[in-house]
């Protein structure tokens, strides 16, 4: 179907940027790995599908003739990258043949014929409700690192999403860890309590197009998929399927050991001691609680490090090990000057939360202990 408009760079790519994040670059179906441009009055839809997740945006260009048209999205994506700031000429034929041309640049490449392209599912949920960009983008950094990238249960690849009126709660979580953000008063547009579980993968790559604003993101999911809509981009996927884990247990109570520490000191003495670390033998970090001082080592091949930082202890003293990724993880992912840690033997999680208590948010970290080799 022909297809024939005139736009320039910036509004070309303020399309299919956004799009790239929906297309396969492993499909044998070349539609997959292609960017479905359709055209209808003034307005111009790009829309990526993998089957799992797409990405549909739109915008108005300089219409000439109604139509649509499937392009290798890579190619494109490279080419009007590539054109000087100029009025864009696109034209395809009746054998999807699409020629771009402006400025002194002239491209012809072949196309796949609109009806190739995957049916979408239906953009519109059962339920709804709107968050800010800037408060979803942030939750979705500081627990991310928790999901499991091991599709043994897969349930674990993704991130439970709890809505109880204006509250939210969002768990993620593996074998070795465990991310929890709680904010109060932060959903807008629901009076209902639901729940559902979205893929890690969907997330992150939703979280790319979100910016720092208080500009709302509307969210609309069925029993199978949720719908992002932000702006001019709508970003959709199908959500992941199962129980998820009763989080709630894996939360350990009878902490006796209770530490406040400097977060940024706590990083920076973790990171030093880490330098050590053989990633082959997992090599633990010994973190020693005595007294005021917390003394991270790490013995290993090529050497041994102590590094020490000032706390302050509630409790007895403790040794206790982490494999230094998990824990630097969750120490980044605080958003606190000082945090609280808290343990009660070397082969219980410790628990990180914020030292000064918040009203509308709160997250708790859980970081599983190694055993250290005496």
């Amino acid at each position: 179907m022909a297809i024939k408009f005139i736009s320039n760079r910036a509004s070309l790519l303020s399309l299919i940027i956004p799009a790239l994040a929906a297309t396969s670059t492993k499909s044998t179906l070349p539609a997959l790995e292609g960017l479905l441009f359709s055209l209808e009055d003034n307005l111009l839809t790009v829309c990526g599908y993998d089957l799992e997740k797409g990405v549909k945006t739109s915008a108005p260009v300089y219409p000439k003739e109604d139509g649509a048209v499937i392009l290798n999205a890579q190619k494109i994506s490279a080419i009007i990258r590539n054109f000087p700031d100029c009025e864009i000429h696109f034209e395809a034929d009746e054998k999807n043949v699409v020629r771009i041309s402006g400025a002194m640049s002239d491209f012809s490449i072949h196309g796949l014929a609109a009806e190739a392209f995957p049916n979408l599912p239906e953009l519109g949920g059962d339920k709804s409700f709107s968050i800010s960009q800037s408060l979803l983008k942030d939750i979705i950094a500081t627990t991310h690192f928790a999901v499991a990238q091991t599709d043994a249960r897969p349930i674990l690849t993704g991130e439970l999403f709890k809505i109880d009126g204006k509250n939210l709660t969002v768990v993620a979580l593996d074998n070795y860890r465990l991310a929890l953000r709680e904010e109060t008063n932060a959903i807008f547009g629901n009076d209902s309590s639901y729940s559902f579980v979205v893929p890690g993968k969907t997330l992150i790559e939703f979280s790319k197009l979100l910016d720092e604003s208080e500009e709302m993101v509307v969210v609309e999911f069925t029993s199978k998929y949720i719908i992002f809509k932000v702006r001019d981009i709508i970003f959709f996927s199908r959500l992941l399927e199962g129980e998820f884990l009763d989080y709630n247990r894996a939360i350990p109570n009878q902490n006796k050991i209770f530490v406040k520490v400097n977060t940024a000191d706590f990083i920076e003495s973790a990171s030093r001691a880490a330098l050590l670390v053989d990633e082959k033998l997992k090599t633990p970090l010994k973190c020693k609680f005595s007294g005021d001082i917390l003394d991270i080592s790490c013995s290993t091949q090529y050497g041994k490090v102590n590094d020490n930082i000032k706390i302050q202890k509630d409790g007895d003293d403790i040794e206790i090990g982490f494999n230094s990724r998990y824990l630097l993880d969750a120490l980044r992912a605080c958003r606190d000057d000082y945090i609280n840690a808290a343990m009660s033997t070397p082969l219980m999680s410790m628990v990180i939360t914020p030292s000064k208590k918040k009203d509308n948010s709160k997250y708790t970290y859980l970081v599983l202990p190694c055993r250290i080799k005496e």
